[in-house]
């Protein structure tokens, strides 16, 4: 079986990489030979930290032309395939003329979301028609699965996932955080720089708290947030260095505004933290709450006085630390692990493979190309 994943970014990109790249081992050991197509490569991430905003539009432009222009040519030359896989959208903004010329060529199309990307501006009207056409959606959490459900009959979740091989707890401790003295407490936030404003949230707590604990909030990101008052250590994003960053820090925050964009959010840091045993606490938006059980692997903080308490009875009991840090990782060996979700998503694709191509009408039907399971070539 042959899938084709058109992926919106290189291995760089948070949301490809994990949805995607990491899954390849996986696919292939299941007899699904899946090659990704990245829209964007690691220089789109380059421009982006780009100062100023001016000089950073003047190089964007013309790098995002070529990009759509390679990916044009690989839908030129794409030939038969088994499966097709979108994520979110062929050419951002741009209407739906290449999904539409796919469809009508017979191609089986999966569209993926891992974000609530039909909130953003020019998306409201063009991710229902995309969703409608599509052979089916995959998306990472119920929030998303029940938009989406308007307009596809064939919704399958799967959650966004780490590999428990690679995110592993420091050693010498293997089954949860570091027990670090009790006058050195270190919080982490990982995350990409558009997300930076959620730390405003519990930035309060963090203030009150430092006058009790010598505290220190880990920012590991591509741009080093304003945070007036508050003891800070910022650490530039590399993936080289993405677990030992969280590895041994004392306690991971994962703050959220309530709002339908977050709601769609699917947890990712969270389940970083919690990964390499680091005990995690986190606003009650969206997925969280499926994730954490306040108390027993985690806390959920929705005001500023849950954020005081939960954050200083951490700091505070480091034995408590290492409780919930063991019970994180337990929670997602069992639940949110590469090992677990790579032989379910191997079976997702085949069951949109065994479906009968949509038709270009809009309608389920056999077409003179579905016996083969294959697709006529768009050139």
């Amino acid at each position: 079986m042959t899938v084709t994943y058109f992926s919106k970014c290189s291995l760089i990109g948070p949301s490809s990489r994990y949805r995607a790249f990491q899954f390849l081992p996986h696919l292939h050991a299941d007899g699904i030979n899946c090659a990704v197509d990245a829209l964007f490569d690691d220089t789109y991430f380059s421009i982006l930290a780009v100062r100023p905003s001016a000089i950073r539009l003047i190089l964007k432009i013309p790098y995002v032309l070529a990009r759509f222009m390679k990916r044009l040519r690989s839908l030129v030359t794409l030939g038969g395939c088994d499966l097709i896989v979108i994520e979110g959208q062929l050419f951002p903004y741009l209407p739906l003329l290449a999904e539409r010329l796919l469809r009508w060529c017979r191609y089986r199309v999966v569209v993926e979301m891992d974000d609530a990307i039909y909130l953003t501006r020019g998306h409201e009207k063009k991710m229902p028609a995309l969703l409608a056409m599509a052979t089916g959606v995959i998306v990472g959490n119920e929030q998303l699965a029940s938009y989406a459900r308007q307009f596809s009959s064939r919704v399958r979740i799967v959650p966004t996932v780490v590999d428990t091989d690679r995110f592993v707890p420091s050693r010498p401790s293997a089954t949860g955080s570091p027990l670090q003295p009790a006058e050195t407490v270190t919080l982490v936030w990982m995350g990409l720089a558009y997300n930076l404003k959620y730390l405003d949230v519990l930035a309060p707590a963090l203030r009150a708290l430092q006058s009790r604990f010598h505290l220190t909030l880990r920012v590991v990101c591509s741009q080093r947030p304003h945070m007036p008052g508050i003891n800070m250590e910022f650490r530039p994003w590399s993936i080289e260095r993405e677990v030992p960053d969280l590895q041994d820090a004392s306690i991971g925050v994962m703050p959220l505004e309530d709002t339908e964009w977050a709601r769609g959010k699917c947890g990712l840091k969270l389940l970083q933290y919690m990964a390499v045993g680091v005990p995690a606490v986190a606003s009650p938006v969206g997925v969280n709450r499926a994730i954490i059980e306040t108390g027993h692997n985690g806390f959920l903080a929705s005001t500023e006085q849950e954020w005081y308490d939960h954050l200083e009875s951490l700091c505070r009991q480091p034995q408590l630390r290492l409780q919930m840090g063991r019970a994180g990782r337990r929670t997602v060996e069992e639940r949110y692990s590469l090992a677990v979700w790579g032989p379910r998503l191997a079976e997702v694709y085949r069951t949109f493979i065994q479906s009968e191509p949509v038709q270009a009408n809009g309608h389920r039907g056999h077409s003179p190309m579905a016996g083969t399971g294959r697709s006529a070539n768009i050139r």
